[in-house]
């Protein structure tokens, strides 16, 4: 999600983090606001709130597909390395800090060594596979180009069965992570290098878009299925929504050719795009989680309201355009900062991996 780079980005893909980081937003609307566990088929928001679900949940592979798009031919960049960590570590002890002094949050070992080792601890598990997976990235790379396209879609088919399909239909022998883990990470970045390598043609945008809502739909379907007959389903299949089912991977894929072939050019949308990253750490930090959905906006009171869908689509704007200012103030801090830090702090930090990597590509 991070997007600290002073090349041109874009503006297509741009727009599809912005996008999608929305829709990472009005996921947790519904999740901790506890829609999804409290309405049932008969209800009258039910399709409104289980259709926006399973329209939103690809937007986590879309962004390791963007990833495995550009860092195959990309650089490792230690300094990126830097500038997550940095953002992490900030938001995490700035938001920690503010509910404890508060007192909306009590400070006990568990709570400091989260704030303080968000990536370690896993306080936000997607950065934590996301900078394995960089590191990752300079081997898988040297792997991927190194291959033929032939074997390259067989990489891809392999890793398919094993870590999407069998998944798919609850044969979890081999990973029962629901996609959260490197397994699915890695497939989509071999996807993703595949479709920039390859240059994955398209000769209509409509087929893909119609794809997504597709598999959308099939997955709203199952998801409905699993709700009115429960404990029968899981024998046939896993939950619609995991990560790596087949139709939410297959989903993503497709929304995101239909980007991919949208040629637009905006430094605004870039501007904005800059703070997805710091809009997604603000956003998910467990203890905003634990009171925003619940205790600010009071999404329980909304459930069988007409103005349920008036209300999610406030408070999704609501929470996106917040974090965008905190984020855009965070951002002039950190310039503010970084010229206060030495380089050759940075400078011996990076030598280091530069020896450890010493063949890849560096910047």
């Amino acid at each position: 999600m991070s997007s600290n780079e002073t090349t041109i980005r874009d503006s297509n893909f741009e727009l599809l983090r912005i996008i999608l980081i929305s829709m990472i937003i009005c996921l947790h609307y519904f999740k901790y606001g506890g829609a999804l566990h409290t309405l049932t088929p008969s209800d009258s928001n039910y399709c409104f709130a289980y259709g926006l679900e399973s329209l939103f949940i690809i937007a986590v592979d879309c962004f390791i597909l963007i990833t495995g798009y550009y860092q195959i031919n990309g650089k490792f960049k230690f300094k990126k390395i830097i500038d997550l960590w940095a953002q992490v570590i900030f938001y995490s002890v700035t938001i920690s800090s503010i509910f404890w002094f508060t007192g909306l949050e009590s400070v006990n070992t568990s709570t400091i060594l989260q704030a303080f080792f968000p990536v370690i601890t896993g306080t936000y598990w997607f950065v934590t596979v996301y900078i394995v997976l960089y590191l990752f990235s300079p081997f898988i790379n040297v792997a991927i180009q190194n291959i033929n396209k032939k074997d390259h879609k067989k990489l891809i088919l392999v890793s398919a069965v094993f870590f999407v399909i069998l998944p798919s239909i609850n044969f979890t022998y081999f990973t029962d992570d629901i996609g959260y883990s490197l397994y699915n990470f890695f497939f989509l970045y071999c996807v993703g290098a595949y479709i920039k390598k390859y240059d994955f043609p398209v000769k209509n945008l409509t087929y893909f878009l119609f794809g997504y809502l597709v598999c959308s739909f099939l997955v709203f379907s199952g998801v409905t299925f699993i709700r009115t007959f429960s404990g029968t389903p899981e024998y046939f299949f896993t939950d619609p929504w995991n990560y790596n089912f087949i139709f939410v991977e297959l989903g993503a894929f497709c929304l995101f050719m239909v980007f991919k072939n949208i040629k637009i050019q905006s430094p605004t949308i870039n501007f904005i795009a800059t703070s997805v990253f710091g809009t997604y750490l603000i956003s998910n930090h467990p203890f905003v989680l634990d009171v925003l959905y619940s205790g600010i906006l009071h999404c329980a009171d909304y459930y069988y309201s007409s103005l349920f869908v008036r209300h999610m689509l406030f408070s999704g704007l609501s929470v996106l355009v917040s974090c965008l200012i905190i984020d855009f103030f965070r951002q002039k801090l950190f310039l503010l900062l970084s010229k206060l830090i030495p380089k050759s702090m940075l400078f011996s930090f990076s030598k280091i991996f530069r020896n450890i990597f010493r063949d890849q590509k560096f910047d």
